[in-house]
C-alpha cells in the first residue's frame, strides 16, 4: 500500500554509492542545481526512485510553480538522444560509476555533468541521514575535476522472518568474496568490509548479520 512502512525489512550489507547524476546539454549553460529552474528534465516515472529523488531535492529548494522543472518521463535508453537532439536540457538518474549510459551521452555530443550540491541539498542530507555527499570522480570520465552530487547505497536488503543462519551464511560468503568483487566492475573498486555493514544502510541489520559480523571480528 502505499505510503504504508514495511516494518520487517532488514539489511544485510551495502555495496558501491548510487549517485545522483545530472547530465546537460553543453549548449543549454546548466552548470549547478540552479540552473535546473523552468528547464526541460528527464526526472523519471512517478513511483521510481529517481523521481522519488528529484521531488524531494525540489521540495527543498522551494521553487514556484514557474520555477520547476517541466517534467519529462523517459526509458533510460531514449535519453542520449534526447539529450542531443535538444528534447529535453537535461537528464537525471541514480546509477553507480562509470556508467555505460552517461559514457553514451558523453560520447554522444556535447554533454557536461551538473552539480548537485547547495544549501537545499544540505538540508535534505540533515534530514534524511541515508542520503550522503559524494562525488562523481572525474578520472573515470575523463574530466578534469570530480562533480560534486549526493547519494545513497546499493544495499542488499532481506527481511527480518528469514532464518538467521541463511542470512549469516549469506554475509560470510559475500564478505569472504570482497577480492573478487573489487575486480568485477569499478563501481565496486572501493569496497571495504567495515564500510559495507554500516554505511548506507537503510533498516537495522538482520540479527543474522549481526551474528556473522561479530563472528568475523567485525564489530563488537
Amino acid at each position: 500500500m502505499v505510503g504504508k512502512s514495511f516494518l520487517d525489512l532488514r539489511s544485510v550489507l551495502s555495496l558501491y554509492p548510487e549517485l545522483v547524476t545530472v547530465t546537460a546539454r553543453a549548449d543549454s549553460h546548466i552548470q549547478d542545481l540552479a540552473d535546473l529552474a523552468g528547464r526541460r528534465v528527464n526526472i523519471g516515472s512517478r513511483g521510481t526512485g529517481t523521481r522519488a529523488t528529484w521531488d524531494a531535492i525540489e521540495a527543498q529548494l522551494g521553487w514556484r510553480d514557474e520555477e520547476r522543472v517541466r517534467p519529462v518521463e523517459l526509458r533510460a535508453d531514449a535519453t542520449t538522444s534526447a539529450l542531443c537532439n535538444g528534447a529535453i536540457d537535461a537528464n537525471m538518474l541514480i546509477v553507480g560509476h562509470p556508467s555505460p549510459l552517461v559514457q553514451t551521452q558523453l560520447a554522444a555530443c556535447a554533454v557536461n555533468f551538473v552539480a548537485i550540491s547547495g544549501p537545499a541539498v544540505d538540508k535534505l542530507l540533515h534530514a534524511n541521514l541515508y542520503y550522503k555527499h559524494e562525488t562523481i570522480p572525474g578520472d573515470l570520465y575523463g574530466i578534469a575535476a570530480d562533480v560534486p552530487t549526493f547519494g545513497g547505497r546499493a544495499t542488499l536488503m532481506t527481511s527480518a522472518s528469514v532464518d538467521a543462519r541463511v542470512v549469516a551464511v549469506v554475509a560470510k560468503s559475500v564478505l569472504a568474496h570482497v577480492a573478487d568483487l573489487l575486480a568485477l566492475h569499478p563501481a565496486l573498486a572501493r569496497l571495504r568490509p567495515r564500510d559495507m555493514i554500516k554505511d548506507g544502510l537503510t533498516a537495522p541489520l538482520h540479527p543474522g548479520a549481526e551474528q556473522a559480523y561479530k563472528e568475523l571480528g567485525l564489530i563488537e
